[in-house]
């Protein structure tokens, strides 16, 4: 019987330890690579998309694109761009994947630099459908009343870019 009872008792205290292991809050750096990747999967112009895109930004967010166009905006700014994108281009989709997600945080400050993969199609403009193309970039997050913010970001084209693309100026952007 004291076996029996001892038995119960430890296993009772493993489950007590599992659990309160388990359910540990993520650790600000997974944090960061859920919110990476999660944005990595919003980059379309859904109402979602945008739902979230505005919910991970700060009061503003300055962007540079891979074509070296600066943005600063505010979310409201990324949601008449993203709407305005969708109007145009009612079949334009977009998609990205990223990899080597890697996190540096000092402090309420964190970058975040990362391998990616971008995809786009359906634009009325050939020059804005990409097949394939590789990227790699660092965002700037600080943490604000407790959440995670994307306070500024760049992303560089890894492989060659069609001189006709760098042509097309940017809406929205600054230069």
């Amino acid at each position: 019987m004291n076996r029996l009872f001892s038995s119960v008792l430890i296993s009772i205290f493993a489950l007590v330890v599992c659990v309160r292991t388990s359910s540990k809050p993520p650790s600000d750096e997974e944090t960061l690579k859920n919110l990476e990747m999660e944005a990595a999967k919003h980059s379309g112009f859904s109402d979602a998309d945008i739902a979230f895109q505005k919910g991970i930004i700060g009061t503003r967010i300055i962007y540079i694109d891979p074509l070296g166009h600066v943005y600063d905006q505010t979310p409201a700014d990324i949601e008449k761009e993203a709407v305005a994108t969708r109007t145009n281009n009612p079949d334009a989709k977009a998609s990205a994947e990223l990899r080597d997600i890697k996190v540096m945080i000092s402090g309420d400050t964190a970058i975040v630099t990362f391998r990616g993969t971008y995809t786009s199609s359906g634009f009325k403009d050939p020059n804005e459908n990409v097949a394939a193309g590789h990227t790699v970039g660092v965002d700037t997050w600080q943490k604000q009343n407790g959440k995670w913010k994307l306070i500024a970001g760049a992303v560089v084209s890894t492989e060659p870019v069609p001189p006709e693309v760098y042509k097309k100026s940017a809406s929205g952007a600054s230069n």
